[in-house]
């Protein structure tokens, strides 16, 4: 039993009164904070009771961006793309022929396949592979001092008293350039007897292929190399044949419209320093005399269609193949 005291003097109360009493006021303490409105003094409530509360299953969907939008292209820019072609089979036994012959380290058969197969026609995958062999046989086999046994296009010849290298280049129709860049010949003009050579029996023909602007040079049959040209513009290169008629190393320039002949040396001379005179001998070329071909100087129209007529070609191309080609003898087809 508790005790308190009232106005002096101890006043005794019961015990259990005292636990009812607080019982009673705990348990109204307790409705009042959990009843009570939200506005009450946070720090009086209670922490809430937990509950598992079953959320529903949300699928993560990643939606894609939208697509960037197509840019509109006309048929006419889109580029145009050729079909390979095979080889025709007569081109394509004579390729795969040729290819077995390099294997087997036969230069000439391979040479002899490979330009028969070229001129045929080979698929656009193998031609630049056929060009580039056989402008690699030319040069090992045909342009320089080295000789293969049995060899048709070349052949020894042994110096004699009285010999000059441009009688002998002129029995074989080649230059005697060509002879004494083969044979390592610094003077053209001194040879001596009893001294061997290599000859060519020519003489060179060039082709040119206008929708290509390209000039292949062959001996005969066999293609040796190849040259990237300049036309005339509108068309004015005429297809046919032409002969080589005359060569000239500097050239001056005497305008075919008129106004100021240029010099040789002048660096405005359009011609470069080389010109190989053409006369037309068939086809819509037949008659024509004041066509040619030459250096240029301007090196950015090779491989466009901006000349008067003319056939041109980088400098350094115009002297190679001015040492190929010979007066009254060489042969220059223009094909479209």
């Amino acid at each position: 039993m508790s005790r308190r005291r009232r106005r002096g003097r101890l006043v005794r109360t019961p015990t259990g009164l005292l636990l009812l009493a607080g019982l009673l006021g705990s348990a109204w303490w307790v409705y009042r904070i959990e009843n009570s409105p939200a506005e009450l003094d946070p720090s009086l409530m209670l922490a809430p009771r937990t509950a598992t509360i079953e959320q529903p299953e949300v699928q993560s969907t990643t939606v894609p961006p939208p697509p960037l939008p197509t840019p509109s292209i006309a048929t006419s820019e889109l580029p145009v793309i050729e079909a390979k072609q095979p080889s025709p089979p007569r081109a394509a036994a004579l390729l795969a022929a040729g290819r077995e012959a390099l294997q087997r380290n036969d230069e000439l058969t391979a040479r002899t396949n490979l330009s028969a197969a070229l001129q045929l026609g080979v698929a656009a995958g193998d031609e630049e592979f056929v060009r580039a062999e056989l402008s690699r046989l030319g040069n090992e086999t045909i342009l320089s001092a080295r000789m293969i046994n049995g060899d048709p296009l070349v052949d020894r010849y042994v110096i004699q008293v009285g010999d000059v290298l441009a009688k002998i280049a002129a029995t074989n129709k080649v230059s005697p350039d060509l002879l004494a860049l083969m044979n390592g010949i610094v003077d053209k003009h001194r040879i001596r007897e009893g001294q061997t050579i290599k000859v060519v029996h020519g003489p060179f023909r060039a082709l040119v292929s206008k929708h290509s602007y390209r000039l292949d040079v062959y001996l005969g049959d066999t293609f040796v190399r190849t040259f990237n040209v300049g036309l005339g513009a509108d068309d004015s290169t005429p297809t046919g044949e032409w002969r080589v008629a005359t060569k000239l190393m500097n050239p001056t320039y005497y305008p075919p419209r008129g106004g100021d002949i240029i010099a040789s040396d002048d660096p405005r001379n359009p011609l470069g320093e080389r010109w190989i005179g053409l006369v037309g001998i068939s086809g819509a070329a037949v008659d024509q005399e004041r066509y040619g071909i030459h250096g240029t100087n301007e090196p950015d129209s090779i491989g466009k269609s901006v000349s008067m007529g003319c056939i041109r070609l980088h400098n350094e191309d115009v002297e190679a193949l001015y040492s190929f080609l010979v007066e009254g003898h060489s042969t220059v087809s223009v094909r479209d």
